[in-house]
């Protein structure tokens, strides 16, 4: 798809003229003429360099003030919601025309897979057999790289809407003015609102945000991409237009879950996102069945209802009398209208069981007990319907159906994470309390497997005899029995997983499941097989971690107690692979090799054992980080792993960029379900016979790269010191855009204290972009004598192409001129100098090494899409930059002064990080 960005550039400047005027409006003249000096200023500098004139704009910026600093930063922040907002709804528009111009639409689209499909000769009942063992799950996290306040949001939104009228106009016609004045009112609204939080966000905050997302497109998308999937079939699979789709769509969410380096979630906070979750969903469902009330008003007078819709309206007799207790005889010949009132008043008494947590015995005797309940009523609706009127059964009816059985009375399946080393804690205070149990310390792995295997045996809910235990354990046994509450109240879907993060022995998965004892959530039968409520997934996150699976899962599996237990629940093992601490660990090649090789062990572990393993994949929004195109990604994955499933965390501001509007997540998750419909089917994911070459030489590139990585990051002595005063990693705690503190302990940050979001947050703002690709080019020019076989690798191993795309685009974003000029913040000039002559010489082999592999003269020459949306984005970036390079040397020497200097100046630098999080994108 290629763009006219002359178009592009068109919309955008108009947009940027409608904020010139609303700028100059409220702040006045000359803070508009300093936005737009410095916009000029640099602009000129991108096209004819000029140290002299640099040097000019930076004396320039040094001699603003604060407050005149932050209108500027805040000029150019809002432009490029702007402009992303732009290019966002200039691609929707490309996507459609293409859709109608086309048979094949879009690479992704669900019509261009299945017509890939019938060309690679899969048959109607292999497609059907693809789809009813296909699952996508998204699964939402609050990493802090989305600065976005909710406000924020909802008026982008709304811009969104009112900016799509205006290019769908004619030029200075009436309702072009009159959409171009909406338009201009909303970015007048956008500048005197504050972008930035004034606070912290409270996790309950987290978990609002992250419900935003159903509200503004997923309620809407969800049913979009099942008919767009239901119209391909039809079209293009003919034989398959009975075939009921099953519901492959389902969400999970780690918000309010996720406890690991985050204090403030607490077995109350685990609570308030399960009931908020239930009430988002279930609020949904009235506004949906008041439409439909709306829709559906055919009489019996006129056509034939079917008698299960009066035995239905019978069957809630007492109920039904209830609701029409003010007129016993409204609806009386519309009985889909009496019988919706009813299903509507249930499920208000639904959420308010929830809500009371059971304790509303009103709202007892009128609750849906489970989804399917809501599901059998609607069908008897949708089936009477069907006989008389399909456009209707068939419209907004089969929507609502379609959303019960995604989303249920859950919304999304919360997972519950915690860090390994937790558990070991709360178990050896539990050990210490018996005094019929060892010191759990000193145990060997070895015994720490046979003592919790015994205990595990032991029919009933284990006692605890003492009150004498300490916080973390009753923390702990806390959550075990809200979680076993709520899945009663709410339903089993309600939880996702238990993930152990940093795993790295067998014993920990049992620790886990011996915790679920105390509240009924593992249990054994009288045959003495086990079974739990949620399924463990161990995370596999450092190097170390990755290459010891093939001793890590075994060792579990060869314990008959766990094997039984997977055999109650599907045969299935989840697993969890991290991408950010990987990277960080070993640098971006050998994270990408380690995952690669980690997941083809799986697969033969789990050929091995006779189990099913589901992956689930925590990449974040940038390269990294895993970031980059999900569709590709998944559809690239090595053969043989995905087994139809595929979970997968959303992160940060990649929540924003794929589900602020519905057009867009319809996108998104059709190209998410279409790579793992590719990736399942052993027709797209044809495995080069040159495999083995292919891997060998990929491990050489690892190898090379994660010792030039380790050389700079594990074996340079004052590199952390060097990290963290040259980019704004100690600055982006002030930032208001996580409740999980950036750093596990204080003082200088290192590799294991500095959480890995940061680690990349820090050097994207900066323009290092280090993490993404350092060490790429030694590895490269490593192994230059096997260039051809790399260039055949690149043509014929998808793996391979999409990783080396993803590492161009994260490093076309990298700017030495930049980062040069961070750098000058570091006060020991040798320890500069040392850094700055290994980044920048790795930085020549990398854009050599990648222009010759991919046998272009310049990056991104066959992205060009990409690399003009790049291109206009430096400019803008530029002034920012180096703003913030004034305001860290501002705030630096402030530190230690009274707090209203220091207010002065962390105001318009936290604003800074947001505006660079903005033109920038996947910063983390």
């Amino acid at each position: 798809m290629t763009l006219d960005n002359n178009v592009l550039r068109k919309r955008t400047s108009l947009l940027g003229s409608l904020l010139g005027d609303a700028i100059s409006r409220q702040s006045g003249e000359q803070t508009l003429d300093t936005i737009e000096a410095l916009r000029k200023g640099f602009i000129q500098q991108r096209r004819e360099p000029n140290e002299a004139n640099k040097q000019q704009l930076i004396d320039f910026i040094a001699s603003l003030d604060n407050q005149t600093l932050k209108n500027v930063i805040r000029g150019f922040s809002i432009y490029f919601f702007l402009a992303n907002l732009s290019e966002e709804n200039y691609l929707r528009e490309q996507r459609q025309a293409q859709r109608l111009q086309s048979e094949h639409s879009w690479e992704g689209s669900f019509r261009r897979t299945l017509l890939e499909c019938r060309e690679r000769n899969i048959e109607p009942a292999q497609m059907q057999e693809l789809i009813d063992q296909l699952k996508f799950m998204p699964v939402f996290t609050a990493h802090p790289t989305e600065a976005r306040r909710r406000t924020t949001m909802n008026i982008l939104q709304s811009l969104f809407t009112h900016s799509d009228a205006l290019n769908n106009l004619t030029e200075n016609s009436f309702a072009y003015e009159q959409a171009k004045e909406q338009t201009a009112q909303t970015i007048d609204l956008l500048w005197s609102s504050d972008e930035v939080r004034t606070r912290k966000p409270l996790v309950y905050d987290e978990i609002n945000n992250g419900l935003h997302y159903f509200n503004a497109s997923l309620f809407s998308a969800i049913p979009k991409v099942y008919r767009n999937i239901k119209k391909a079939i039809i079209d293009i699979y003919p034989e398959l237009t009975d075939y009921p789709l099953p519901a492959f769509i389902s969400f999970g969410s780690w918000i309010g879950g996720d406890r690991d380096g985050n204090p403030f979630v607490t077995f109350e906070t685990t609570e308030r996102a399960v009931l908020m979750h239930a009430d988002t969903v279930l609020r949904h469902y009235q506004v949906l069945l008041k439409k439909l009330r709306r829709q559906l008003i055919h009489s019996d007078t006129i056509v034939t209802i079917q008698p299960e819709v009066y035995a239905k309206i019978e069957s809630y007799g007492e109920l039904d009398k209830r609701v029409f207790d003010y007129n016993p005889d409204d609806y009386s010949n519309e009985p889909y209208r009496r019988l919706i009132s009813i299903i509507l008043t249930k499920v208000k008494a639904t959420n308010r069981r929830i809500q009371s947590q059971g304790t509303d015995v009103e709202a007892e005797k009128d609750a849906y007990r489970n989804p399917e309940e809501l599901l059998e009523d609607l069908r008897i609706i949708r089936q009477s319907a069907n006989t008389h009127d399909t456009a209707h059964a068939e419209g907004l009816l089969l929507d609502v159906i379609r959303l019960v059985k995604t989303c249920g009375f859950h919304l999304a399946a919360l997972d519950i994470r915690q860090e390994s080393s937790y558990h070991s804690e709360v178990i050896t205070d539990i050990f210490a309390s018996a005094s019929n149990l060892p010191d759990y310390q000193t145990l060997s792995e070895t015994e720490r497997q046979e003592w919790l295997t015994r205990l595990l045996e032991k029919p009933g809910t284990p006692l605890i005899y003492t009150d004498n235990l300490g916080d973390k354990t009753r923390e702990q046994l806390a959550l075990m029995n809200s979680v076993a509450t709520l899945r009663k109240l709410v339903g089993p879907d309600t939880f996702g997983s238990y993930v152990i993060s940093m795993t790295n022995n067998a014993s920990q998965l049992l620790e886990v499941l011996l915790l679920m004892r105390f509240a009924g959530l593992c249990t054994v039968d009288a045959d003495g097989q086990l079974s739990a409520d949620l399924p463990v997934a161990p995370l596999f996150e450092t190097i170390e971690d990755l290459k010891n699976i093939d001793q890590i899962l075994p060792a579990v599996l060869d314990n008959p107690l766990y094997r039984g237990l997977l055999q109650n629940t599907d045969n299935t093992q989840e697993i969890m692979l991290g991408y950010s601490d990987s990277s960080k660990d070993g640098g971006i090649i050998t994270s990408a090799w380690q995952l690669y090789s980690a997941q083809q062990t799986i697969n033969k572990i789990a050929e091995q054992y006779g189990i099913k393993t589901r992956l689930f994949h925590g990449r974040g929004g940038s390269v990294s980080r895993g970031g980059g195109s999900t569709h590709k990604a998944i559809a690239a994955q090595p053969a043989g792993t995905l087994h139809g499933q595929v979970k997968v965390t959303e992160q940060g501001e990649v929540l924003y960029a794929k589900y602020a509007n519905t057009d867009t997540a319809v996108f998104e998750l059709t190209m998410g379900i279409t790579g793992t419909l590719k990736a399942c089917s052993s027709r797209f994911v044809v495995q080069p016979t040159e495999l083995p070459d292919y891997e060998a030489l990929f491990a050489r590139l690892a190898d090379d790269g994660e010792q030039r990585y380790r050389e700079l990051t594990d074996r340079t002595e004052g590199f952390y010191k060097f990290y963290s005063q040259v980019t704004p990693v100690q600055e982006i705690s002030l930032l208001n855009i996580g409740s999980r503190p950036a750093h596990r302990k204080k003082g200088l940050p290192s590799k294991t204290t500095l959480r890995a979001i940061p680690w990349v947050f820090g050097w994207s703002l900066a323009r290092f972009t280090l993490p993404a690709w350092y060490g790429v080019g030694s590895a490269l020019h490593s192994v230059k004598k096997d260039e051809a076989l790399m260039k055949e690798m690149n043509a014929k191993w998808p793996f391979f192409s999409v990783f080396m795309s993803n590492i161009e685009m994260a490093f076309t974003k990298a700017n030495m001129n930049i980062a040069e000029a961070y750098s000058q913040l570091c006060d020991d000039e040798p320890l500069r100098k040392q850094i700055m002559t290994a980044v920048t010489d790795e930085y020549a082999l990398t854009n050599s090494g990648l222009n010759s592999l991919l046998e272009q003269d310049s990056l991104l020459s066959s992205q060009e899409n990409l690399a003009a949306s790049l291109q206009w984005r430096d400019a803008y970036l530029d002034p920012i930059n180096y703003i913030q390079i004034e305001l860290l040397k501002r705030a630096r020497q402030a530190e230690g002064s009274d707090d209203s200097e220091n207010l002065q100046v962390e105001d318009p630098l936290i604003r800074s990080i947001n505006a660079l999080a903005a033109g920038l994108r996947n910063t983390g």
